[in-house]
């Protein structure tokens, strides 16, 4: 009788901590596809404009979502105390490319009454124009987009009502811990 009792306070313990390590895998799953669903709105606004007001991008295709775990190795502190981030690699010939950041608070805000990401005002045309320069820049020197990208291929990047409609588009929203 009280080894049946023992074996059964054994296997009550091993059943709890069997639960609560299940109910923080499901806690931090339920965080990933948040994150998942905010990139993924960025994803798709950032990649319609480009292709609908860029000329001479062949292929856009993210990175996937890279998400720096704070204050916990398995969850983080909440919500929104984690950094999550995705990039897109931008080209304008089969090898050459820049890289542009997009961070899901600078460019999404959770909103708790309707439980998922909504897409912040400052995400608009002029703001990714900006930032296309300036990575454009960085890639490349000191120059505006119409100008010949020496550097990255013999093809120009320019704003244009034509697009890139031929451009190939790779998603990825495939959750991966960024490394520094």
């Amino acid at each position: 009788m009280k080894r049946k009792l023992i074996l059964a306070i054994i296997t009550g313990m091993i059943v709890l901590i069997l639960l609560f390590i299940g109910k923080k895998y499901m806690d931090k799953k339920a965080v990933e596809k948040s994150y998942q669903d905010g990139i993924e709105l960025i994803q798709n606004y950032v990649t319609d404009y480009l292709v609908k007001n860029y000329e001479s991008i062949e292929k856009i295709e993210w990175q996937g979502v890279g998400v720096e775990w704070r204050s916990s190795p398995i969850l983080g502190s909440s919500i929104l105390g984690n950094y999550v981030n995705s990039k897109a690699k931008i080209f304008v010939s089969s090898d050459k490319f820049f890289t542009v950041r997009f961070t899901l608070t600078d460019e999404a805000e959770y909103d708790g009454d309707l439980n998922k990401y909504i897409l912040k005002h400052s995400l608009n045309p002029n703001n990714i124009d900006s930032l296309l320069e300036l990575e454009i820049e960085n890639a490349v020197g000191n120059f505006n987009i119409g100008d010949k990208l020496d550097q990255l291929g013999s093809k120009k990047i320019k704003k244009s009502r034509e697009g890139s409609p031929k451009a190939k588009i790779i998603y990825n929203l495939e959750i991966h811990e960024l490394e520094y």
